[in-house]
């Protein structure tokens, strides 16, 4: 008895990790050095890799001039080199917060930069820095359109070992 006691604990112990390392997968929010010290306060910022974050991605975004005075209730600016982790994304569904996170209305799915390494990435983006329009989604950045081929951002479909491209390697 004491056998099928200890090997259903195990099963048990097992299955809690199982589910709460699935739970984890997808750490948005939690706050997280960007690796400098004082980034540029009106450009949005990607830092990896980020050790604190389970993606590697930290991600600090100005707060959108047009929503000056428009911050939610308990919103805190974080500090210079202070980010939040996020994650690429494909729509709002994959940008479920952590519960400690700074960011109080929630994330959406989002370009956050059109240069480097990230250019045209979609990544999760605290909802609390940004003016979503009336569709609730945020635009994708024209140029991050793959079909206009003076848009040489890398990520971009297309881009990656074309001779056109000479700064997207394979």
């Amino acid at each position: 008895m004491a056998r099928s006691t200890t090997a259903l604990a195990t099963f048990v112990m097992a299955a809690s990790l199982a589910v709460l390392g699935s739970a984890c997968d997808n750490e948005v929010g939690r706050k997280c050095d960007l690796g400098i010290a004082d980034p540029t306060a009106s450009q949005a910022v990607v830092g990896s890799p980020s050790l604190d974050c389970q993606s590697k991605l930290c991600l600090k975004v100005p707060v959108d001039p047009a929503k000056a005075g428009m911050t939610p209730e308990g919103f805190v600016q974080l500090a210079p080199g202070t980010g939040m982790c996020t994650s690429t994304c494909e729509s709002d569904s994959d940008c479920d917060k952590v519960p400690e996170s700074p960011c109080v209305t929630g994330f959406t799915c989002g370009v956050a930069v059109t240069v480097g390494p990230f250019c045209c990435q979609k990544v999760c983006i605290c909802k609390d820095y940004v003016v979503l329009p009336e569709s609730g989604s945020l635009k994708t950045p024209a140029t991050c359109d793959p079909g206009d081929a003076r848009n040489a951002c890398c990520n971009l479909d297309g881009r990656r070992g074309n001779d056109a491209y000479p700064n997207c390697p394979a």
